[in-house]
């Protein structure tokens, strides 16, 4: 089976660089060159491996095997302006979470529309921008930033990596300090947190002559959230039952979130809280 070949721009994003400083370093190294405003491939990058693609929508244009990425020459590309995109590509997470964990930080702040980078921002080597079409704000950072031990600390935070030991048992401490029993729970407390969501944790519901335990309790909205796991045992299942009935009888509306979609939590939760009445950004 012959390799799989991509696009320059492709490439640029697989190494998450800037397309722009891959198509200057191809052409420096002598891989294509720019002729009427079209780029061809030289005798080198034919010998590296690039290819002509014709596309019935875009045309012809170069395109390179993905074992291309490992090649030396690659190495020298600079460090490129990370997006809160591109940087949600390196750790998995998306853009918007990223943006929200840097305003955490303290490094950019909320704009009207768009993010505005803040003096400890700029200290870290963050940079300013303005989108042309919109004029919308924005900042871009170095590559240092992802071996910056406060940004490594948030994103273990907020995928549940993150614990501390004390004496014997484990202790999870929240990005505000709050310390939670599990590693789920560390999850959904960090978001909440992050996304400026007011809440409380094991909050007491009373009604009637009766009363209940939420995991989370979101008293603008009058929602909880309880989280259960993929294998409850029969005392989980009667206490989820419960609590199901319980909000259905006095009127509150609630949110599940089980193992599976843990990992999920920022498009879970983003998505149902919207269908409440609460737009996170």
């Amino acid at each position: 089976m012959s390799e799989k070949h991509i696009s320059t721009t492709a490439l640029a994003r697989q190494l998450h660089k800037e397309s722009k400083e891959l198509f200057i370093l191809l052409a420096q190294g002598g891989w294509m060159v720019k002729v009427d405003n079209h780029w061809q491939l030289t005798e080198k990058g034919k010998f590296e491996g690039g290819i002509y693609i014709n596309h019935p929508k875009y045309g012809e244009y170069i395109a390179w095997p993905e074992s291309v990425q490992d090649h030396p020459l690659l190495r020298l590309l600079p460090e490129a302006p990370l997006s809160a995109t591109h940087i949600g590509n390196k750790v998995d997470l998306p853009a918007r979470l990223i943006n929200l964990l840097l305003a955490e930080r303290g490094w950019i702040k909320k704009h009207i529309r768009g993010w505005l980078l803040t003096t400890r921002g700029k200290a870290i080597g963050g940079e300013q921008h303005a989108s042309e079409q919109t004029g919308v704000p924005y900042a871009t950072w170095p590559e240092s930033l992802l071996d910056n031990s406060l940004f490594s600390d948030a994103i273990a935070q907020i995928t549940g990596a993150s614990f501390q030991q004390s004496s014997s048992q484990t202790l999870l401490i929240a990005l505000n300090g709050q310390q939670v029993k599990s590693s789920e729970e560390l999850i959904v407390e960090n978001w909440l947190y992050i996304a400026g969501v007011n809440h409380a944790r094991d909050y007491t519901l009373h009604a009637g002559n009766e009363t209940i335990n939420a995991d989370f309790f979101l008293p603008e909205l009058q929602v909880c959230i309880d989280i259960w796991g993929a294998s409850d045992n029969a005392a989980a299942l009667t206490k989820k039952l419960s609590k199901q009935e319980f909000y259905k009888k006095y009127g509150y509306d609630f949110i599940e979130l089980h193992d599976e979609t843990i990992a999920q939590v920022d498009e879970v939760l983003a998505k149902q809280l919207l269908g409440y009445g609460l737009a996170v950004y």
